[in-house]
């Protein structure tokens, strides 16, 4: 099994650190008007959970070849492809919500029309990897298609 870790853009950290710093400082805030012990375990309790949750996912994103799937892990997030029903892996720009800490992507397209974005830090090793362990698929530059 390989491990291949996500990029992480910098820029994607400070986009989300700022209203985490800005939700800290509002908590803090609060803290200070002496709130009712309720409100205080409420309010640190929720705060402790998303800043939990956003390290959990940072920190957890990876990608693993076997010999038979790629698995993606993201925080309690998992799937898991068969490299048998890859179609295609090309490389991407999109936003959408993905298992990809950067936007320099590779969309893998699987099993009739599904797909999901990966942002291996190596890339073409992870092309590689995918390949290695397929007889149908073939690497051409940064993308990956099923041989005709």
């Amino acid at each position: 099994m390989l491990i291949f870790p996500s990029k992480i853009d910098r820029w994607l950290l400070a986009l989300i650190a700022a209203p985490l710093g800005v939700s800290v400082a509002v908590v803090i805030s609060a803290l200070l008007t002496h709130p009712p012990l309720e409100a205080v375990l409420i309010m640190v309790g929720v705060e402790a959970l998303v800043l939990g949750f956003i390290s959990w996912t940072f920190r957890s994103t990876r990608y693993l070849v076997t010999d038979r799937e790629v698995i993606v892990r993201s925080g309690p997030f998992r799937w898991r492809i068969e490299i048998d029903k890859i179609e295609s892996i090309v490389p991407s720009r999109s936003p959408i919500s993905s298992p990809a800490m950067s936007l320099d992507r590779l969309q893998i397209r699987y099993s009739r029309g599904r797909s999901l974005l990966v942002s291996p830090e190596d890339r073409i090793g992870f092309l590689e990897a995918v390949v290695a362990r397929s007889n149908r698929l073939r690497r051409v530059g940064e993308e990956v298609r099923r041989a005709v």
